[in-house]
């Protein structure tokens, strides 16, 4: 080899020696994302895995006052029915001693005019 050849074969060494450095940096810098994605990855699926009991809790819960108020519903409706019975019934017994006491009233102005 000439001295020119090897000077050349020596650039060229140097050069394929830079961009292998320059291709394991950017092999470190990929390890070192992988590694902030699988953090981050572990720290959503974390935070995922303590809000799922609580958002469960809160549903049930939800669920649970849900049927209470539903229960509530029903016998409020009971309660309406019956009130109207009540009110039914009341204004016929209220009619019959209105026409009981009239009738007394009556027969009582009736013996006075005999």
């Amino acid at each position: 080899m000439t001295e020119p050849e090897y000077l050349t074969l020596q650039k060229q060494i140097a050069v394929v020696s830079m961009q292998i450095e320059k291709i394991a940096q950017d092999i470190v810098e990929i390890k070192e994302k992988i590694g902030t994605l699988e953090d981050r990855l572990r720290s959503i699926e974390t935070n995922q895995a303590g809000s799922q009991p609580l958002l469960e809790t809160k549903i049930e819960t939800a669920w649970r006052r849900l049927e209470e108020h539903e229960r509530k519903l029903e016998i409020l409706s009971k309660l309406e029915q019956s009130n109207k019975m009540l009110t039914w019934l009341g204004g016929i017994l209220g009619s019959t001693v209105l026409i009981w006491l009239i009738t007394q009233i009556l027969r009582i102005l009736s013996y006075g005019v005999h």
